[in-house]
């Protein structure tokens, strides 16, 4: 009974997240300024596009500046469209990438210039004069030929000394919070633990803190209170929201790790509640896959916020589920947010930057304690707040950026996604398995027990449990190294995650023929890391 109402409670949470997310104006805007010359002889049309940005005084703001510096250096112009978009037709999007056009345009760092004239000589000149006439400012403008690839120059550099301070205030302040967790466990010993005969998922030989979500939370306000002070951050709006819309994802965790009385589903709802929660407050809804068919109905913004809750909530439970061995899922995660860092400095992206600098700092301030001797677990609790956390910037990476391939994240977050999808496919096929109920057959698990050799001589139980991560963290470096080389072209990153997937399977099934080999035998089998 008990559970039903709670099911209740949060299927009701849920629904009204959705329904102020779908309610609620966007909250990306893109600046959009149309000019137009006075003469009849050769009229020359310029129009301005520019990379979204998050509030509409904002984007309004940046409209004023662009009208009132035009209208200043050429009297004869006026002003023919004056706006902030909320979306981009297909056609809009092109316009922010490297697509070549029929017209000369220019490029920027954060957007585009498109000249339009029928006499095309006139149009390029004044995208040339353009040009010239920037290359000394903080934003310059590279002019480029009709019918031409159209390259921007790089961004102005994001990364600073602010940004180095962020990340090591996150690093100590989730390092310091994990030393107290472990020198004070005996107080909280009766809740916090993690038994080692718990569950057929568990691997470690003693009794250990599963409260390891609670250093990363606090990593986490460590580098956003430096962002609040220090001027040159200025995404700390946007991130204080960030972390706000993931209170409920990480609290059910956290419940789960202190009671033991909170599901599966539930769980997953809560993300669900904490993915909707982010459509509304910083208008993350997932609007293109570059998938002809679901782009257009992706346009459509109820079923944009539901789809976007859903991938919050898988996302965020597949890192739940690689969350099994010391330094797996942290290790992994770090690997993912280094490229998201590197792609967000590419196109210029702060938030994204600082939030991926900032989850990092906490999550290897966490490892000091967790790898390689496993002193203290993520728990729920950290597993479903880190999960939250890569799935929204995911989100907002492809949402904030129009050249980003919404198959960059997704490549990203393969190895997590494929396991689960796999778990479910073979727990299907096995009429005693539920999906959501937890076995020791994930190919972590599998390569625990019959790829990595039992330690020589008296080693300790640790010695094949750290050294799971390497053979996991190894591909998704590689998946990280490709999507950081490719993350605009959307054909290489659909070969590679089928070729990812292809991978995982042939050796999935490998491992699985050497299990059921070896069942019931409690050494592992002679094979060769």
């Amino acid at each position: 009974m008990k559970k039903t109402l709670l099911r209740i409670l949060i299927f009701g949470l849920l629904a009204v997240t959705i329904f102020l997310a779908v309610n609620q104006p966007q909250q990306n805007y893109y600046p959009m300024v149309g000019i137009e010359t006075n003469d009849p002889a050769d009229v020359l049309g310029v129009t301005f596009l520019l990379e979204s940005v998050t509030t509409l005084s904002e984007c309004e703001a940046i409209t004023g500046n662009i009208a009132r510096v035009t209208m200043k250096s050429c009297p004869q112009c006026r002003i023919k469209k004056l706006s902030c978009e909320t979306g981009l037709s297909e056609t809009e999007r092109t316009l922010l990438t490297e697509t070549p056009l029929p017209v000369p345009s220019g490029r920027m760092a954060n957007g585009a210039i498109i000249f339009n004239a029928d006499n095309a000589q006139l149009a390029l000149d004044a995208c040339q004069a353009s040009a010239a006439h920037s290359v000394k400012s903080a934003n310059p403008i590279k002019c480029h030929a009709a019918n031409t690839p159209r390259t921007k120059p790089p961004a102005r550099p994001i990364l600073t000394y602010q940004h180095l301070l962020l990340f090591l205030a996150a690093f100590a302040a989730a390092c310091l919070t994990c030393w107290l967790i472990i020198r004070y466990e005996h107080l909280h010993a009766h809740f916090s633990h993690d038994h080692i005969d718990s569950g057929p998922q568990k691997y470690h030989a003693l009794p250990t803190p599963r409260i390891g979500g609670v250093a990363i939370f606090f990593g986490l306000l460590a580098g956003g209170s430096i962002m609040l002070f220090e001027d040159a951050l200025t995404s700390e709006r946007a991130f204080g929201l960030l972390l706000l819309s993931g209170i409920p994802a990480f609290l059910g965790g956290l419940t789960e790790d202190i009671t033991k009385k909170v599901g599966v589903f539930e769980r997953l709802l809560l993300t669900m509640v904490s993915g909707a929660a982010a459509a509304w407050l910083l208008g993350a809804a997932l609007n293109r896959l570059d998938i002809p068919g679901i782009d257009q109905m992706l346009m459509w913004l109820p079923l944009a916020v539901v789809f976007t809750a859903f991938a919050v909530g898988g996302i965020s439970n597949a890192i739940n589920i690689i969350d099994g061995y010391n330094g797996l899922a942290s290790g992994f995660a770090i690997i993912v947010l280094v490229a998201m860092a590197y792609v967000a400095n590419i196109v210029g992206d702060r938030l994204i930057f600082s939030a991926s600098l900032s989850l990092a700092g906490a999550l290897l301030g966490f490892m000091v304690w967790n790898w390689p001797h496993g002193k203290i677990f993520l728990g729920d609790g950290g597993a479903y707040l880190v999960g939250f956390i890569l799935a929204e910037l995911s989100v907002l990476i492809v949402v904030r950026n129009p050249n980003v391939s919404p198959w960059f994240p997704l490549l990203l977050l393969l190895y997590p996604i494929f396991e689960t999808i796999y778990s479910i496919y073979r727990r299907h096929l096995d009429a005693e398995l539920s999906p959501g109920e937890p076995d020791n057959r994930h190919i972590h698990q599998l390569i625990h027990d019959h790829l990595i050799p039992p330690a020589p001589g008296n080693g300790k139980h640790f010695y094949r449990n750290c050294r799971v991560a390497k053979y996991l963290c190894v591909p998704a470096a590689v998946m990280a190294v490709l999507g950081g080389l490719f993350w605009e072209s959307t054909p290489i990153l659909i070969a590679s995650t089928v070729g990812f997937c292809i991978f995982y399977v042939v050796n999935y099934r490998r491992l699985d023929r050497i299990a059921s080999k070896f069942s019931g035998n409690n050494t592992a089998p002679p094979v060769t890391p």
